[in-house]
């Protein structure tokens, strides 16, 4: 398996796990069996012209999309049982690759610790209600023709919660067992070049063309440098490209949308916070002066 650190923002990062050489066993597991059958169903419902399948499919993928792209990037990492006991410890080292004008080689093994451990309480609580929530939603399975899909929903939300469950603690393990080897990449070094390191989220542009605009934090006085973008979504099929992961397009592109449209929502809030409070001092100006 390889590592894969991507920066999204000045704050947040995606990781993303390939593995190189998976082992197929000589009879699947049950777990293997089903997501077979349930991605192969699913993509039969997508072909579909229309009806509630198709219906299904694009909902369903919406709300798919709206996962957080932290929950993908850990059920990207293999779960432990697949490979080895946790008591054996592999022989060679996992290499890490990251760009190094974002971040530093000291920083990985921490940065990675984190990104193990920071949603692991909100991933176990979640795969713990949707369990509960199984057998309430059970009795929708009595309506003929649509298959019963709250559950199957929730069937869906507690298998990905467990598996970035899995990957978390099989991170958390490389961790503490030293087996982290981070390795510079200078071609993916060479995508954040590109990007102007001093850019920032401008509150006004952002709310008046309704996405995020690059501006230079040198052009102004800021008090505060907020979050920052440091990919664009266009980059995602560059960075797929250069370091041969196919799969890193779509985990890039889901983040750099989320994190987007995240920083739209926080500045809208600050905009209206900030039109609040002139209102607010207008009218206190209007009062001292009619006393």
């Amino acid at each position: 398996m390889r590592l894969f650190l991507i920066p999204i923002s000045t704050r947040r990062t995606l990781i993303f796990g390939q593995r190189l050489h998976k082992v197929t066993a000589a009879q699947p597991s049950l777990t293997d069996k089903a997501s077979a059958k349930a991605a192969n169903l699913w993509m039969k419902w997508e072909m579909s012209d229309k009806g509630w399948q198709k219906w299904l499919t694009k909902n369903g993928n919406k709300l798919l999309n709206q996962i957080p792209f932290e929950e993908w990037g850990l059920k990207s990492i293999p779960p432990l049982s697949s490979r080895k006991p946790q008591n054996e410890v592999q022989a060679k080292k996992v290499e890490v690759f990251y760009p190094p004008t974002i971040l530093s080689e000291k920083q990985i093994p921490e940065i990675v610790h984190k990104l193990a451990t920071e949603r692991r309480g909100l991933h176990r609580q979640r795969m713990i209600w949707s369990i509960i929530g199984m057998p309430i939603v059970a009795p929708f399975a009595l309506v003929p023709v649509i298959p019963n899909i709250p559950f199957f929903y929730l069937l869906y939300r507690a298998f990905s919660h467990w598996k970035a469950l899995s990957g978390s603690t099989h991170l958390e393990l490389l961790y503490k067992s030293n087996m982290l080897a981070p390795v510079p990449s200078t071609k993916l070094d060479a995508i954040y070049r590109r990007v102007n390191m001093n850019a920032i989220v401008d509150t006004g542009r952002l709310l008046k063309d309704s996405k995020v605009e690059w501006i230079d934090a040198r052009e102004g006085n800021y008090k505060e440098v907020p979050e920052a973008l440091l990919l664009k979504e266009s980059e995602a099929q560059e960075i797929s490209q250069v370091l041969d992961v196919p799969a890193l397009a779509v985990e890039c592109e889901r983040a750099v949308r989320q994190v987007t449209q995240q920083l739209h929502t926080k500045a809208e809030k600050v905009a209206q916070k900030q039109r609040v409070n002139d209102v607010t001092k207008e009218i206190n100006e209007e009062d001292k002066k009619a006393l």
